[in-house]
Formats: C-alpha cells, sequence, structure tokens
C-alpha cells in the first residue's frame, strides 16, 4: 500500500441480547475476524430497562499488522453497493482522532457474509495515526488506501 494511512488498532463490539445465544454472537465476531490469531473478549453484563440481561462483547486488536489484516478482510467482503455507501460518507465516517466507524449486520456475518447495517450491529472502530489539522488530506488519505485495497 502506497497510502500514508495505516490502521493501527480496530475496537469491535456488540450487545448480545438476553434472547441471543452468547456462542453465536461469538462466532459473529470469529467470522469477521479472520486471522488466525486467537480472540480475547471483554464482557459486561448489565441489566436492560426491563430486567432482562443486557451483555455487551468487545474485541481489541491492538497490533497494527492484524489490524490491516482485518481492515482488508471487512473492506474485501463488503459489495460494491456497501463500498459504495462507505465511500460517499467517508468524511462523516470519521472523527477528529483518525477512527473510522462501521456498523455490520450481525446476522450476516453470522453467516460469513459481511455488510453494513444500522439496527442490532456489530460495531467496528478502526483507528489510524491522524493530523487533526490536516483532516481533509486524512479522509482522502484513507479514500485512496480503501481504493488499494479494492485493487
Amino acid at each position: 500500500m502506497n497510502s500514508p494511512a495505516k490502521a493501527f488498532s480496530v475496537k469491535i463490539s456488540t450487545i448480545t441480547h438476553a434472547t441471543e445465544d452468547p456462542e453465536k454472537v461469538a462466532r459473529v465476531i470469529r467470522n469477521l475476524f479472520l486471522g488466525g490469531t486467537s480472540l480475547g473478549f471483554t464482557i459486561t453484563r448489565a441489566k436492560g430497562h426491563h430486567g432482562n440481561e443486557i451483555a455487551t462483547s468487545v474485541l481489541m486488536i491492538r497490533n497494527a499488522t492484524n489490524a490491516e489484516v482485518f481492515l482488508k478482510n471487512i473492506w474485501s467482503g463488503l459489495s460494491q453497493f456497501d463500498k459504495t455507501e462507505v465511500y460517499s460518507s467517508l468524511a462523516s465516517r470519521i472523527d477528529s482522532t483518525g477512527t473510522m466507524f462501521l456498523r455490520i449486520d450481525k446476522q450476516a456475518a453470522l453467516k460469513g457474509r459481511i455488510r453494513l447495517e444500522n439496527t442490532d450491529p456489530v460495531k467496528i472502530e478502526i483507528s489510524f495515526g491522524t493530523d487533526p489539522s490536516k483532516r481533509n488530506e486524512f479522509v482522502d488519505n484513507i479514500r485512496r488506501m480503501l481504493e488499494e485495497i479494492q485493487g
């Protein structure tokens, strides 16, 4: 990759509702992270509004090489339609700290497919090194990097 934008960490999180099988939700995250690295989750449990249990599962990828592999896997798995959606909304998907946000369909990921979804998603935060004073240039660098992955 020639782009100066490089992913250095990833946070993957999702909520497991009382009606969902926790092992299936863990499988969703494993399906998204297609690398051979063993996964360590942090699970936080809480009570919902009606007293039902809700668990939040979080996986952190702190190794830059694994973060790059994860990004390539996710991007390669998205349909052209979803990639176009990300391109068109890229500036609003990246915050001032250089983190890009994606929401992936939990049910599709369980079946090994990757697609964008806002309802009950798997939330993905991919962090890049950036200079906040050069935001427009940074967004363009991310766009070029994603185009390079697409090939």
